[in-house]
């Protein structure tokens, strides 16, 4: 494991989509074994684009840098605990961060808050979020890779479609168990649920909800498709994942071997972002051949209907506004 003798200080290097902060000083040259534990599972193509970047980044150091990629440490808050203490030196997680270390900003990966991707995207990189990087950084004890994997939209399944935030009223929907995401569905005119994802499908198939909000490939992947016959395209949010870099593990790196770390992931990142959403557009034409109806909804209308609700957030708990956000 690649955890050094001091912590540096902090500065910033990347590419120019990228705002990851590395260490000023980097170490003497010696080789470096880091292990970045993934909350995802073996096989999945963010471990797999890992691995790559992993043997990129020996070949480039000259072996300088040795990175494994391990998915056996537990869930996001395992390894972000165990990256804050040295045990392992990183992280691929989903965002737990805005969540632990900025969660004014959980705006950011709340439903309905954004046009579409790119908005999103765009973001994740003002400065809204200098103090959450800043808090994960000296609490945390990890530097944020600050460009997204972009993980595709999550739209939402039922027995009916909804077009339109009338077609949902009452609806018994299963959310994850995130009280703003609760709060903006209900807002809608939902009636949100939260089940575990993997009571899901029973749940689904014994009416104990009536409808569900997933990206396209975990609908096809989790063959919901057999008790769901609508998949509204409502773009409601994009999910992401994220590396982290702990800051002790950086700081025996030289400055060099960091950029190229740095500048090889952004890019791995980007190229996955790039495939991940051809293969969105591949999932929902396989739910297309399932049997699933696929629905185009009026998107205008549905924003509108979350705007009261998601400004209640904002009043209450987020910063800075709808309004703003909105404009980014």
């Amino acid at each position: 494991m690649g955890g050094g003798s001091g912590s540096g200080t902090d500065g910033t290097t990347g590419s120019d989509d990228s705002d990851t902060d590395t260490t000023e000083s980097g170490g003497g040259g010696q080789s470096q074994s880091l292990i970045i534990g993934s909350v995802f599972p073996s096989g999945h193509v963010i471990n797999e684009m890992a691995k790559e970047w992993a043997s990129s980044v020996e070949s480039e150091t000259e072996g300088r840098v040795a990175i494994t990629i391990e998915e056996s440490f537990g869930g996001e808050k395992e390894v972000m605990e165990q990256t804050q203490i040295g045990s392992i030196d990183g992280t691929i997680i989903g965002t737990r961060w805005v969540i632990d270390y900025d969660p004014k900003n959980f705006w950011v990966e709340s439903p309905f808050v954004f046009e579409g991707w790119e908005q999103q995207r765009r973001a994740f990189q003002t400065e809204f979020f200098d103090d959450g990087r800043q808090r994960l950084r000296e609490q945390g004890k990890q530097m944020l890779v600050n460009e997204p994997v972009y993980r595709g939209y999550r739209h939402t399944s039922g027995n009916k479609a909804f077009e339109t935030p009338e077609d949902i009223q009452g609806t018994n929907l299963r959310v994850p168990d995130l009280t703003p995401w609760v709060n903006i569905w209900s807002g809608i005119g939902a009636s949100p649920t939260t089940v575990a994802f993997d009571e899901l499908y029973s749940a689904l198939q014994q009416g104990v909800v009536d409808a569900q909000e997933n990206p396209a490939e975990t609908v096809r992947s989790s063959s919901l498709y057999e008790v769901q016959d609508y998949y509204t395209l409502t773009k409601h949010l994009a999910s992401t994942g994220w590396f982290t870099l702990g800051t002790q593990a950086l700081s025996d790196i030289s400055d060099e071997d960091q950029t190229t770390m740095v500048d090889s992931l952004t890019s791995s990142i980007q190229e996955l972002s790039s495939s991940i959403a051809e293969s969105e557009s591949q999932a929902i034409e396989a739910l297309k051949e399932q049997g699933m109806n696929v629905v185009e909804p009026d998107r205008d209308a549905w924003l509108e209907a979350a705007k009261e609700p998601l400004q209640t957030q904002f009043e209450e708990n987020w910063e800075p506004s709808l309004e703003e956000v909105r404009n980014i």
